[in-house]
């Protein structure tokens, strides 16, 4: 085996949380290596015509960062949330609330941005960093650590010595498999459809959940004339319906969607994936740190999979900037765990929020279905009640750190 290189931070995972993460660290002044798996074209390949919605918390991260351009990652503005449900005895939409840009005097509460237009933003910011270091086509297979430092084990038998190793290599990492540590899981029976939209119709910057038996279907606005569409399904109908191609899948799609696209069609590939639970019980351990999806996956159906990430991101960072300021040890148990404490209400909370969201929402039971209505209609009448659920979809809520402030 080679000699062990040695290096301040190392982050397992170049995907855009672990990217953004070492874009952080080294805004900080940490010299950071990140380690991954695939190749540099495959990673943006994979994720290819995927789409985010990002919090205005997580735009105020990009801006302190230096890396929100609206143009060059071709930012749609969500500028009004539009929740319905579809009338299955009349096959009409049927109004609950509106949540619209006025609500807020800072600005829109989200907005819609492509994983190629943000990869290609973040990969250039590191192709251009001193301070950080790339390594492409080397899986993490094994880590030892101490009480002094972290012997990272690489795919091509060489080794990094570190004092803390963040782990941010996504749901189904194979390092993270080989770790055995304890997740709470739950399937959630339901696949979710995902795919992109063009249209003949201005969407003017609205964002509509509809609320099906099977699960909601989200149509979200990106640049131009074009959408993007989340569909909830029960396994076994959107298996049937994912297989389904052209005009079938955009009349099923039409007859859920009334007229709020005109002549809709499909951008590309649509994928599917399986929808479930799944939380990491402790994110800290002997000098590793588990972030975004290697710590927590949660339901599509609230658009915060990536912001939860990047508050991981913002935390961790604010957590290790105050640590060196004090001469701490970065990896040390005491440190990390400051890092847990401050993030473990956010994560039980959003989770359990989406989680029950989409059990109160994706059945068509007559006692739940008058509850959800009941209560959609208090909100919509409620301009506090609109802020609170604007500020929350925001993500200015809690003890921020200082890179999500504004």
């Amino acid at each position: 085996m080679q000699k062990s290189k040695k290096k301040q931070i190392v982050i397992a995972g170049a995907g855009l949380i672990g990217s953004t993460m070492a874009i952080a660290l080294a805004s900080k002044g940490f010299d950071v290596t990140v380690v991954d798996g695939a190749k540099k074209k495959d990673r943006i390949e994979r994720n290819k015509g995927r789409t985010y919605a990002l919090s205005r918390a997580s735009k105020n991260l990009l801006s302190n960062l230096g890396l929100w351009d609206p143009k060059k990652l071709h930012v749609s503005p969500i500028e009004n949330i539009v929740l319905s449900t579809r009338n299955e005895t009349s096959n009409t939409i049927g109004h609950l609330a509106e949540f619209n840009k006025e609500s807020s005097k800072i600005g829109p509460s989200s907005y819609m941005i492509e994983d190629a237009y943000l990869r290609a933003v973040l990969s250039s910011e590191i192709d251009r960093n001193t301070k950080i270091e790339i390594v492409d086509s080397t899986e993490v297979i094994q880590a030892e650590t101490n009480s002094f430092e972290a012997k990272i084990i690489l795919s091509d038998k060489s080794s990094i010595s570190t004092e803390i190793l963040i782990i941010s290599g996504g749901r189904e990492s194979a390092f993270v498999k080989r770790l055995n540590k304890r997740f709470f899981r739950k399937s959630y029976n339901q696949v979710a459809i995902v795919g992109n939209l063009s249209h003949k119709n201005m969407h003017n910057f609205a964002a509509h959940q509809i609320f099906l038996p099977g699960g909601p279907l989200a149509i979200l606005p990106l640049k131009g004339k074009r959408s993007t569409f989340v569909w909830t399904l029960p396994i076994e109908m959107g298996n049937k319906l994912s297989k389904s191609k052209g005009e079938v899948f955009i009349n099923h799609l039409k007859e859920n969607i009334g007229d709020i696209l005109i002549n809709p069609s499909v951008i590309g590939e649509k994928k599917m994936f399986p929808l479930y639970l799944r939380f990491l019980r402790d994110s800290v351990d002997n000098r590793k740190v588990f972030i975004g999806d290697s710590a927590q996956a949660i339901h599509p159906l609230a658009g915060q999979g990536l912001n939860i990430g990047l508050r991981d991101v913002a935390s961790l960072v604010d957590t290790l900037s105050n640590g060196k300021k004090l001469g701490l040890d970065l990896g040390g148990v005491d440190l990390l765990k400051r890092y847990e404490t401050w993030r473990s209400f956010d994560r039980i909370s959003l989770t359990t929020y989406t989680d029950l969201i989409n059990a109160l929402f994706s059945n068509n039971n007559f006692y739940l279905k008058a509850l959800r209505e009941f209560g959609m209609s208090v909100i919509d009448r409620s301009p506090l009640l609109k802020d609170f659920f604007i500020k929350e979809a925001a993500g200015e809520y809690g003890n921020l750190p200082d890179l999500l402030k504004q």
